[in-house]
């Protein structure tokens, strides 16, 4: 593996590494499901719009070597928002009658449906999965990132007790990556998109 997709990699498993590590030796005793709730969805956000930026910060050449970080990133967006989706089933028990009645409030249908999105993008988020189902199939597919992302982001704002400085910059980067998909798209000839 190369080094920038090493780091790549290391970054997006960092803080899932530092999560389990506390919950094991129990440095958050206090409520440790609460707590792991709350940095896995934010870990989520975080690396899924990441991976949007990977594209946009590839137009400046001396940044090509990062390109492997949108797949690393991607992924880790979806694996925080799996285990985000766990630990809050978890906080409550897994008391499922209570979960699906707290699923009519609307951010956390927001939350459910932005993380049922990114199952098909991991899922084929591997070469294998590239290279069956074409590029160009492929590439329409992970259009779905960017529903997924606005989905999350909706469920971000609308949860309480998020910090909004934090709220605001990904609203900026979701919007200069959604800019430059959008001018990518009427860029590119229509067999390139």
């Amino acid at each position: 593996m190369k080094p920038f997709a090493a780091a790549g990699w290391a970054m997006a498993a960092a803080p899932g590494v530092l999560l389990a590590v506390g919950l094991i030796d129990g440095s958050y005793a206090a409520s440790p499901w609460r707590f792991a709730v709350r940095e896995t969805g934010l870990w989520a956000m975080r690396f899924t719009v990441l991976a949007l930026l990977v594209s946009p910060l590839l137009n400046f050449r001396l940044l090509a070597p990062i390109e492997p970080w949108r797949r690393a990133f991607g992924l880790a967006g979806a694996l925080y928002a799996f285990a985000h989706l766990f630990f809050w089933t978890r906080q409550y028990g897994f008391d499922w009658p209570f979960l699906f009645d707290e699923l009519l409030r609307l951010f956390l249908a927001l939350g459910l449906v932005a993380t049922l999105l990114m199952v098909p993008l991991a899922a084929t988020s591997n070469g294998y999965a590239r290279a069956r189902m074409g590029i160009a199939r492929w590439r329409q597919l992970h259009l779905l990132v960017y529903p997924a992302a606005l989905l999350g982001w909706l469920h971000f704002a609308l949860a309480v007790r998020l910090d909004r400085t934090e709220l605001y910059a990904e609203a900026a980067a979701l919007g200069l990556a959604l800019v430059h998909r959008v001018w990518r798209g009427f860029a590119k000839p229509q067999g390139m998109r």
